[in-house]
């Protein structure tokens, strides 16, 4: 199980830089493209409202998704089978932010943000959880805008529900 995780991140950063050629090829001259780093944030805020369909429009074509050390597929795949079922579960879901950390390569094609955060969920129940964690975002420029291309979500609860 561990080699095929390590196949999938292999494959995952392969076709990420496979297509940053082509990403900045397609770019837009003259046209200063969204920040990484608020690009990431608006998919933070969208969980924040359950807004499903703002995050899908942040995503790349082809995407992928690992949440707590799980493959979930691509951004459809997870929102139809995974987020989407869980935040119809909640009454709030609140995100707060650290700082977070960008790296953008030197041809402007790709970056990464690394963003600590904690959040806590309230259920339709009200039991409530905590939990802090780190979400990891790969992005690649399409034309003018940078889109999410892989995202790991990685946390731990700080109380159980």
């Amino acid at each position: 199980m561990r080699h095929d995780l390590k196949k999938v991140m292999l494959w995952i950063i392969a076709v990420a830089l496979a297509a940053a050629p082509l990403a900045a090829q397609t770019g837009t001259r003259g046209t200063k493209p969204t920040s990484p780093t608020e690009v990431a944030s608006a998919y933070l805020d969208a969980m924040d409202t359950a807004a499903l369909d703002r995050a899908e429009s942040l995503f790349a074509k082809e995407s992928s998704i690992f949440e707590a050390g799980g493959e979930e597929g691509t951004w459809k795949h997870y929102r139809e089978h995974h987020i989407g079922p869980e935040l119809a579960e909640f009454s709030s879901f609140k995100t707060t932010k650290g700082k977070p950390e960008e790296d953008v390569s030197a041809d402007g094609s790709m970056a990464m943000v690394a963003w600590p955060i904690e959040y806590r969920i309230v259920l339709k129940d009200g039991k409530t959880a905590e939990s802090k964690g780190t979400v990891t975002f790969v992005l690649v420029r399409e034309g003018d805008a940078y889109r999410i291309r892989h995202m790991h979500w990685s946390s731990r609860r700080s109380n159980p529900f």
